[in-house]
């Protein structure tokens, strides 16, 4: 059976109760059994071995014995927040599962110039429930926080300005780099990574239309290093997806004398 996190609020004198929608799923659609063994997690990092004690569905509530704390081994090494411009239609969902799935632990949403979605603030409280569904899918040991929407200035001026900072750019997208700045071309994630690895990295991915130039000339003047993910344009959520699987590999084979 799956994972599913609790609160500080759900231990309760050595068990832990789930209630509502998680244990509604468990009581009426998994048909869980007194004496079943699920893995609970506290959101921390710290997971649990649960066994079913009592289900009460009039309240709908599970209770679980709990036992065997250890640290969750599904956490990336380097922590990664992504900057996300907002993309048309229901692709931000797509993207939050996925990126989620990939092992992300922040997710800023931002408005930028040629981005077609002004409302995204209504969803955050969905795009917070993808998350939450997505992170006990994938075994996570914490629920990643999507933050409420920002305009490109105020995501820009807020950053951790400790973590390292990439910013993918499409071909199309260097020829907007401000011409009198000294020469810039983007590299891949294999000619900046290099031991020691960064702590903590802040990935920027543009919308669609791709960043304006004014955008990119501010992330570089704020220290942004900028990445090519390969010759082909990639969609924006693909773009997300493919850069987390590339800083996957190369965080998991640090060490490794990787070709460069």
């Amino acid at each position: 059976m799956g994972k599913y996190f609790f609160s500080d609020g759900d231990f309760i004198k050595g068990y832990v109760a789930l209630r509502n929608d998680t244990a509604h799923h468990l009581i009426h659609a998994l048909r869980v059994k007194k004496g079943e063994l699920v893995t609970l997690c506290d959101g921390k990092g710290t997971d649990w071995k649960g066994v079913l004690r009592e289900t009460d569905v009039k309240r709908g509530i599970c209770r679980f014995d709990v036992s065997d704390p250890t640290p969750c081994q599904t956490e990336p090494a380097v922590p990664v927040t992504l900057y996300q411009s907002l993309p048309k239609g229901d692709k931000m969902e797509l993207i939050i599962q996925k990126c989620v799935e990939l092992g992300v632990c922040g997710i800023v949403p931002i408005y930028t110039a040629h981005s077609l979605v002004r409302d995204a603030g209504k969803r955050t409280a969905r795009y917070q429930r993808v998350v939450e569904s997505a992170a006990e899918q994938s075994m996570r040991g914490i629920i990643p926080r999507v933050s409420p929407p920002l305009t490109f200035a105020q995501a820009v001026a807020t950053r951790d300005i400790c973590a390292k900072t990439f910013v993918a750019l499409s071909p199309g997208e260097i020829k907007n780099i401000d011409p009198v700045k000294p020469e810039v071309n983007p590299i891949s994630l294999f000619g900046v990574f290099r031991n020691p690895l960064p702590e903590r990295i802040n990935l920027w991915i543009g919308p669609e239309g791709g960043f304006s130039s004014e955008e990119i000339n501010a992330l570089l003047t704020a220290g942004a290093v900028p990445i090519s993910l390969g010759r082909r344009v990639l969609r924006t959520e693909t773009a997300a997806f493919t850069a987390l699987a590339q800083i996957n590999l190369l965080t998991e084979c640090a060490g490794y004398d990787l070709p460069r």
